[in-house]
């Protein structure tokens, strides 16, 4: 069975020498059409040991834990501010 995930994200902000201003947030995430996350603030970009510097644009990365996954229908779009 297909579950469905919806994200709102918003990335983090840098000022002009490149030091983060503020944090990304997700504004909201539905899982199955339920709200699951209100308003989070993210710190970091993820627990992992995650080398990679931060950027306000970046491509999307999933991270999987155990066993197999399968995505399917993955859609992306720009919101406007």
């Amino acid at each position: 069975e297909w579950q469905t995930l919806d994200i709102t994200f918003i990335a983090p902000s840098f000022d002009e020498a490149g030091n983060k201003v503020k944090n990304a947030r997700l504004p909201k995430v539905l899982l199955n059409g339920e709200l699951i996350h209100d308003n989070v603030e993210l710190l970091t970009p993820t627990g992992n040991n995650f080398k990679l510097k931060e950027k306000s644009k970046a491509p999307i990365m999933i991270q999987v834990d155990h066993g197999p996954v399968a995505f399917k229908n993955i859609k992306v779009r720009e919101l406007q501010k």
